[in-house]
């Protein structure tokens, strides 16, 4: 199909031989999961996780921790691929020790959470429609790979040439494959209680009334409709083999070509436009 052609167009191939090498290694105080960043040897610096840094997580009942990178990987991508704004990310390598890393890299010119909270209400309520569509295209995806961590914390936030706020969505480690999907979420939704569902309650009572938010959010679920498995497994091929359960691979390159990945689009895409 020519839908399923377009993305594959856009994929940047990115084996581990190909890998940046960290140059040096820094404390991060950040996510969950997120302990260090680095300078890599291209000269940037990116925040980086291993499939070590879930188990060292103060969280519990996480179903598959080690997990991270793999999710991380796969997440990114596919928000590139439906026209999200999120950080670029490589594979990166400790030169020392040979094990890779996912990195996402750091915008210097971007802020890791708003001035003041009540700013972005603010602007949420009487800003340009940019930033409440880009929230609105961010929980639909959300929703779609069962991030249940998002919240105005993991946003990154510039200012645009007018002025106005945008955000960047990064942190995808208590996603996807982390959390069972697809297979032991199959089409449900997140459920209440969640940061993602929490913040969602409070975006939506501020956002309601702008109908122009759902078209943008819609267009999201359409594009992740029209990836095809060769994607998803390309997306796989293109990551350390280390990072990912064959079994987990296996499973949700099956589940990406059934019926169950439109079923969940189509509960998404309900509680999006409800």
């Amino acid at each position: 199909m020519e839908e399923d052609s377009q993305p594959e167009k856009n994929i940047t191939i990115q084996e581990p031989l190909f890998s940046l090498e960290i140059v040096d290694y820094k404390p991060a105080m950040g996510t969950a999961h997120l302990r260090h960043t680095v300078m890599a040897s291209d000269g940037l610096e990116y925040a980086i996780k291993g499939v070590s840094d879930g188990d060292a997580s103060a969280l519990t009942g996480i179903p598959h921790p080690k997990q991270i990178p793999a999710s991380e990987w796969l997440c990114t991508k596919l928000a590139e691929f439906s026209g999200l704004p999120t950080p670029a990310c490589r594979v990166l390598i400790d030169p020392d020790t040979g094990e890779h890393f996912f990195g996402s890299k750091y915008d210097l010119a971007a802020m890791s959470k708003p001035q003041e909270e009540i700013n972005f209400a603010a602007e949420l309520m009487s800003g340009p429609s940019i930033l409440r569509k880009q929230v609105w295209s961010v929980y639909a995806f959300d929703q779609f790979v069962f991030n249940i961590d998002r919240h105005i914390g993991n946003y990154l936030y510039t200012k645009n040439r007018y002025g106005s706020l945008t955000i960047q969505a990064f942190d995808f480690s208590l996603a996807a494959m982390v959390m069972g999907w697809p297979n032991k979420t199959d089409a449900a939704l997140i459920p209440m209680g969640y940061n993602t569902t929490n913040c969602w309650q409070a975006v939506k009572q501020l956002t309601y009334n702008d109908v122009s938010c759902k078209a943008p959010a819609e267009a999201v679920l359409d594009k992740l409709s029209r990836i095809s498995a060769s994607t998803i497994e390309r997306i796989f091929e293109d990551m350390p083999e280390a990072w990912i359960n064959p079994l987990q691979r296996d499973a949700l390159l099956t589940w990406w070509s059934s019926d169950g990945r439109m079923k969940r689009i189509d509960t998404v895409r309900g509680e999006v436009l409800k």
